[in-house]
């Protein structure tokens, strides 16, 4: 089980790892391409898609992981044409809701009107779409999933960028972004009907219920939480223009990195560990949380360490001088990425804990929301991203704290503590020694970049073998090994 699951973790992080790397090549194009307005513009739209996503989708397409396993024969049909279904539904309700609501939205938001219908449909479309992202996983086969990622971040990128050299025009790159949505839809369909393990799509009111009244609690929860993260960027959105929009949006996008380690992980865990709880497995689910967080703590924190060493490079080569100003915002989003490394939010799926993560969501929500406008009138830009980095940093530990709980042991069981301060302060020496070392080299943006990978990277591989976290890593390596069949 284990080896099946590291095989599954392996093929959705290489996925997303691509799938990453795509994304940051587009924006390397649209910046030259675009104006900063426009740039802006693009960023905003997908700031109202995924909160979209947040609010439209009901938590339907991750409920599968809970009902797909469980599922008797001749019921997964059923289960995912009930997510199909649903999913139309809503996307068709946001549609509706956006073409009303949009004019009413911030300034920066309402001129995204001019771009009607596009936005809309692309929204309503991309909502449907989502249930490629888990249907696959969710039903056992990870491989198929990371092919159809890798091959639509290939079909995306190639087409945004290619639309934005010829035209130069935001709009156009709507036009094609609505294409790309039909394309995920068809990609769910094709999978649904032909490779699934249980091919086609029916409809049963009585399981569409059960569905519904397990996933409404999580979209609560989920959606505070969700919500959340977007807070800060909300309300720079309401406050300045969408050029300022644009350096924030930027910034964000280091959280990508977290979720290509976190989700792949977490989406492949997730139906074994669903199965060991269901069966009353406890001791078995609680090795599978410590492994998962051993790796975790391995390698997210030198990876955001890394991020925050180079900022100033990446930003410059990737993004042009012209939005330095994401820098700071960047290595703040990254300080609360390695406070969040053992977060365990998606463990509380397995345990049905919708209800109670729905009052602390809510909670934490708000509590974002006032620290991210404090943080805007004291400190700016990055007061306000502090301040949702703040909130988020509470609700992950909150999390762990339950799912400890359930599992009947303490958060010190689940976390490798002694292996996670050796890190911690590999890291931190790292970046110190980064900025030593190129901090007076006049040299240019990739060298300068070059030469600060180089010696953090150094540092973290040395001082990883004197205090023996290798150790920790090859034996993980090792046990996951040696459990294969």
């Amino acid at each position: 089980m284990r080896s099946g699951i590291r095989r599954k973790a392996g093929f959705l992080a290489a996925a997303g790892l691509l799938e990453y790397v795509l994304q940051l090549g587009v924006p390397v194009i649209l910046v030259r391409y675009l104006t900063t307005q426009e740039f802006g513009d693009y960023r905003l739209m997908w700031l109202v898609a995924q909160t979209a996503l947040i609010l439209f989708p009901l938590f339907l397409p991750q409920s599968l992981f809970y009902f797909l396993p469980r599922a008797a024969p001749g019921t997964r049909p059923k289960l995912v044409g009930n997510t199909f279904a649903s999913l139309f539904a809503l996307g068709g309700l946001s549609i509706l809701f956006l073409l009303g609501l949009m004019p009413v939205l911030p300034s920066s938001i309402a001129g995204l009107q001019r771009h009607s219908p596009l936005v809309q449909i692309f929204v309503g479309t991309w909502i449907l779409a989502s249930i490629l992202d888990v249907l696959p996983t969710a039903d056992g086969r990870a491989e198929w999933g990371a092919r159809a990622t890798i091959g639509f971040a290939i079909v995306r990128t190639a087409t945004l960028a290619g639309t934005a050299v010829a035209s130069g025009d935001v709009e156009w790159l709507l036009v094609m972004m609505c294409g790309l949505a039909m394309l995920r839809v068809g990609l769910a369909v094709f999978y649904a009907l032909f490779a699934a393990q249980e091919r086609g799509l029916g409809f049963d009111g009585q399981l569409a219920r059960m569905q519904l009244k397990y996933s409404l609690p999580f979209a609560m929860a989920s959606g505070f939480f969700a919500l959340r993260a977007q807070a800060d960027q909300w309300v720079v959105a309401a406050n300045f223009p969408s050029s300022a929009f644009a350096l924030i949006s930027i910034a964000s996008a280091v959280t990508l990195l977290g979720n290509l380690t976190r989700t792949p992980l977490g989406n492949a865990l997730l139906p074994n560990f669903s199965s060991l709880v269901g069966e009353g497995n406890v001791d078995g689910a609680r090795k599978l949380v410590s492994k998962a967080n051993l790796l975790l703590g391995c390698t997210l924190p030198p990876l955001y360490g890394l991020l925050i060493a180079t900022a100033d490079e990446l930003v410059e080569l990737i993004y042009t001088r012209e939005y330095l100003g994401a820098v700071p915002l960047m290595q703040i989003y990254s300080l609360g990425g390695i406070a969040t490394v053992f977060g365990a939010g998606h463990l509380l799926w397995a345990f049905g804990f919708g209800r109670q993560a729905a009052t602390i969501g809510a909670i934490s929500l708000l509590l974002s929301i006032a620290l991210s406008i404090l943080g805007l009138q004291l400190f700016g830009l990055a007061g306000a991203v502090a301040g949702s980095i703040g909130s988020l940093v509470l609700w992950e530990w909150w999390s762990l704290t339950v799912a400890a709980k359930a599992l009947g042991t303490s958060i010190a069981k689940l976390i490798p503590m002694d292996q996670t301060w050796k890190v911690a302060f590999v890291v931190a020496v790292g970046v110190l020694v980064a900025h030593t070392v190129s901090s007076e080299l006049v040299t240019p943006v990739f060298l300068r970049l070059v030469a600060r990978s180089s010696a953090f990277m150094t540092t973290v591989l040395l001082g990883f073998v004197l205090t023996k976290v290798d150790y920790s890593v090859i034996s993980l390596v090792r046990g996951a090994s040696e459990e294969a069949p």
